[in-house]
């Protein structure tokens, strides 16, 4: 007997539109200025779980140069780490622009409402000091002054492999 499968229809990509009159509104140099905890999980492109991760963040914020200094360092389950240390410009009300280290040129942002999408490709070091490029596609969502979750998409050569969930606490 032939069986037919039907394809469910994709579900639509966040829009940072979607967003535009939802409070709190997320300002990247506030929320991310003092020190932060997070913690997240990789999911493996089949839906399988990857590793945990914690994060350990302090950023500060020079309005007189429009730059926000931002060190993310992630500890892994498996006993790796990586740190990241970010310059970002804020070049207009809603648009951001950051470099980083491993970072393949500059990572471009986007502010709407509560939403904060941000976009870039990183070398990032595996457990055992290899490097893969990936690209981020990361939305920061507020959920109030001292909460955030992150949701993003990670790909290599422009295929998903790995989706990563985690939440950020302002803890100082």
């Amino acid at each position: 007997m032939f069986h037919r499968t039907i394809r469910q229809p994709r579900r639509d990509a966040l829009k940072l539109e979607d967003f535009a009159d939802k409070e709190p509104k997320f300002i990247l140099e506030e929320f991310f200025s003092g020190t932060l905890r997070g913690y997240g999980m990789t999911i493996g492109r089949l839906g399988g779980f990857q590793n945990r991760f914690t994060i350990d963040a302090r950023g500060r914020f020079d309005a007189s140069a429009n730059v926000l200094s931002l060190t993310e360092d992630y500890f892994f389950d498996d006993g790796h780490s990586d740190t990241l240390t970010w310059t970002i410009l804020k070049r207009s009300e809603n648009r951001y622009e950051g470099r980083e280290t491993l970072i393949d040129g500059t990572a471009e942002g986007e502010q709407s409402g509560c939403a904060f999408r941000w976009q870039y490709s990183r070398d990032v070091p595996d457990a055992d000091g290899s490097k893969t490029r990936f690209g981020f596609d990361d939305w920061f969502i507020l959920h109030d002054e001292c909460h955030m979750s992150v949701h993003a998409s990670l790909t290599k050569l422009g295929v998903e492999v790995a989706k990563l969930e985690a939440f950020y606490e302002r803890v100082g």
